[in-house]
């Protein structure tokens, strides 16, 4: 059996004739790679013995500071939209191609790196070769590339004359083709209808731009002078980068500096260990669905995420994932990876400044190759690369139910930010010159409610903590378009003891323009039937929207000087929501396009939030009336203050209302597994918490899971402690201000809500299909030897 290695060096065994070679499968490099290396390449592993505290910390943070000095240059000089909301992100690494430091854009575009560069170590360090002033781009998503779009450049660092680390970025390409601008070709079924594909060549020889490469590259294009301006900004970056590690080695000594590298590693893997070291071992697990594959498809895909901790190390596999289909659902292992990677980056080791390398060492990658979460060539790869956002919100989810285990590392658990709604607009300004690229509103979401208070308003995504919404004046300037408003919404984040922060409603319409189409491309399920989930009896953030408003009453409303504020304040002929994905529709004058964003999910049960919080939320707009009173169960009176007796009485309304709910053991297959959970027996430990309302405790020589609030037992600590809840299964109107989904599927997806038999807290919430069986959140590891029944 073969053995494969993720990028970071963990070993885990590969299944039989799968060939991850970036072919067919995606590259993932063998334990023994480095022996097809060009021997005429040296690497520099040289590190000092003796490094004082003083020395590593300036070393440290100066390489903090060329990471974020690097991504200021590929601003500066880019004179595209893309690159300017921040669409990038870079890394420092090692001299074989381990991630040293990354940065705080977006983290799944270069956590990848380590793949293109030891792709290019392991086949052209010997023809081409790898040189000093040499720089190699790539955006092969089946070698290092997250999609098409998101263009790897790799700079070697040599001293000395000898290979001393690598300085890379990835960065969102205006349009580099394919069937539909922008490079989301929603219609696309296979990889050959993407933009153009191209394996990791060097673009730059010994510091001098090929000029026959960059034709070829820049042709691809509809835009060519706005990619070649963006190619020389990614180009200035690493350049950049290279010449200041160059410095700080002449500065400190190469030796020093290496010893500082490997010391950052250290600490990161360290402090990964120790926070892992502190949750208890078992199997984590979340599943999303995706919604059609290509436009008008009304199916839904299945995606799962798996966790399982043992000790301090992390394997993490894709099993229960459908398999690829042909469209844009899939990515590929960069991005799986990446994902992955990077949302432990934002919620785990924040403190260690985006030194990642040294937690991937902890963490063992194990995925099935041709599922929809690691897609095979040749798939469409480009359109579907939102679905990133999607898995990267199952992965803060899984963590966020992790670090709820430990008291301490509890402050960090964060419910999912939103998924992504992509609109692209193309077409023609007044001057006959096209134009064609998205409206990152998408970045307006609010975060996911924290365990000790609420997400923050419109704050953009979690994922890539500086990416910001770009000014209406800015967009104004590059496109042939109009903002009509941009405000927070209500009720746009998920209900909770702490709620979800809220997201954004912004409308657009034509200015100037001879033809503007708008093309929607969308993460899971975010227009159908939710965006972020909950924990821990936190409510979903509802479905988001793409609304069109057709031959309105807007020109009139200018002529009498009036502006809209609102959606209601427009009359329309036609008022109609997109699909997911569509390839197309016209804009004409008058016409307007909303876009709704929404928030974060909640955390804990709505109805122990403080009433005057509550309160406090409708008279802000972010919370309204009605789902104050259904939800929060808070009363209010005519003035907007809480009525406290009435609040009593109809928080007592809905315990009660929950008691009715019928057991969960009674959905299909849930006897069944119950009856096979493994009884464990009592550990002599102190009760632990699992879960906000879950306690793991000994009773009467087993160990088994316990209610919180009440102390009411939900089965063996090995076992599914949702199976001895009671559920509400109920449509997805549920959440507030849902549609009814069946608008744009067929399959019957339904909300589900769980409680506590004994006092009826809630504990948990799932988005399923109709007749699946009660998922579990966490299956906690049973030990060695389990007490048979």
């Amino acid at each position: 059996m073969n053995a494969v290695v993720n990028e970071a060096g963990a070993v885990g065994a590969a299944k039989p004739k799968i060939s991850w070679d970036g072919k067919v499968h995606s590259y993932r490099p063998l334990p023994d790679w480095r022996d097809r290396v060009s021997p005429r390449l040296r690497f520099h592993e040289e590190a000092a013995d003796d490094l004082d505290p003083v020395t590593y910390e300036v070393i440290r943070h100066r390489l903090w500071m060329i990471n974020m000095a690097h991504g200021e240059t590929i601003t500066r000089v880019s004179g595209s939209p893309m690159l300017s909301s921040l669409d990038f992100n870079m890394s420092i690494l090692t001299e074989d191609a381990e991630l040293l430091l990354s940065a705080p854009y977006v983290q799944y575009l270069n956590t990848p790196a380590p793949l293109g560069i030891r792709y290019i170590l392991e086949k052209y360090s010997d023809q081409p070769g790898i040189e000093d002033g040499d720089v190699y781009c790539g955006n092969d998503p089946w070698i290092g590339a997250c999609h098409q779009m998101d263009v790897l450049i790799a700079c070697p660092i040599f001293v000395d004359g000898q290979l001393f680390a690598w300085a890379a970025n990835a960065g969102h390409q205006y349009d580099m083709g394919g069937v539909v601008p922008g490079g989301w070709p929603q219609k696309a079924e296979d990889v050959f209808s993407d933009p153009v594909c191209l394996p990791p060549f060097k673009l730059v020889e010994k510091g001098v731009m090929r000029k026959d490469l960059e034709a070829m590259y820049v042709r691809q294009s509809r835009m060519p002078d706005l990619v070649a301006l963006d190619l020389r900004a990614q180009l200035a970056g690493v350049n950049f980068a290279r010449e200041q590690i160059v410095e700080m080695c002449r500065q400190f000594g190469a030796a020093t500096v290496k010893a500082a590298m490997r010391r950052i590693l250290a600490h990161s893997q360290r402090a990964f260990q120790e926070k892992l070291r502190r949750i208890p071992d078992g199997t984590w697990s979340e599943v999303r669905y995706l919604d059609e594959a290509l436009p008008g498809d009304r199916r839904t895909y299945r995606t799962q995420l798996n966790i399982t901790k043992k000790s301090d190390q992390l394997v993490i596999d894709n099993k229960g994932t459908d398999p690829q289909t042909i469209g844009t659902n899939g990515i590929t292992y960069a991005s799986w990876s990446g994902s992955i990677l990077g949302t432990f980056a934002v919620t785990t080791i924040y403190e260690q400044l985006f030194a990642v390398g040294g937690a991937a060492r902890q963490i063992d990658y194990q995925p099935e190759p041709g599922l929809l979460t690691c897609v095979d060539f040749p798939a469409e790869a480009s359109g579907g690369i939102m679905q990133v956002v999607t898995l990267g919100g199952a992965a803060q989810t899984l963590i966020a139910r992790m670090l709820g285990t430990d008291p301490e590392l509890k402050g960090d658990a964060v419910a999912s930010g939103p998924d992504f709604q992509l609109p692209v607009l193309t077409g023609y300004n007044d001057r006959g010159a096209y134009f064609g690229q998205a409206l990152l509103e998408g970045m307006g979401g609010g975060s996911g409610a924290r365990s000790y208070r609420d997400g923050v308003e419109t704050s953009g995504p979690s994922y890539s903590p500086l990416s910001m919404v770009t000014n209406v004046e800015t967009v104004e300037q590059w496109y042939p378009i109009l903002y009509l408003y941009r405000y927070e919404g209500c009720d746009g984040g998920g209900a909770g003891k702490w709620r979800g922060g809220t997201g954004a409603v912004v409308a657009i319409t034509q200015y100037r323009a001879r033809s503007i189409e708008v093309i929607t491309n969308t993460s899971g399920q975010s227009v159908s039937t939710h965006n972020a989930m909950g924990i821990n009896g936190g409510y979903p953030s509802p479905a988001a929207h793409y609304r069109v408003l057709k031959d309105t009453n807007l020109l009139e409303l200018f002529r009498l000087k009036r502006m809209p504020g609102r959606a209601d304040e427009i009359e329309a002929r036609e008022d109609f929501r997109l699909r997911a994905k569509s390839n197309g529709t016209p804009i004409g004058p008058g016409d307007v396009v909303e876009l709704r964003t929404v928030g974060g999910g909640g955390y804990g049960d709505p109805i122990e939030r403080e009433p005057g919080r509550v309160a406090a939320d409708v008279r802000n707009g972010y919370v309204s009336t009605g789902v104050a009173h259904e939800v929060y169960g808070v009363a209010l009176d005519a003035t907007g203050r809480f009525d406290a007796e009435g609040s009593v009485a109809r928080r007592r309304a809905i315990l009660a209302e929950r008691g009715r709910w019928r057991p969960a053991s009674s959905i299909p297959g849930t006897a069944d597994a119950i009856a096979a959970a493994p009884v464990v027996p009592a550990s002599g430990e102190p009760s632990r918490a699992i879960h906000e309302y879950v306690v793991a405790r000994d009773a009467k020589g087993r160990r088994v899971l316990a209610c919180v609030r009440c102390d009411h037992e939900l089965g063996s600590y090995g076992g599914n402690y949702k199976h001895h809840l009671l559920v509400d299964e109920g449509p997805l109107t549920l959440i507030p201000t849902n549609q009814d989904p069946k608008v744009f599927l067929d399959d019957q997806m339904v909300f589900r809500r769980y409680c506590c038999p004994g006092c009826q807290v809630l504990m948990a919430m799932e988005v399923a299909r109709a007749g699946d069986p009660v998922r579990p959140e966490v299956l906690l590891d049973a030990g060695p030897a389990p007490m048979s029944r």
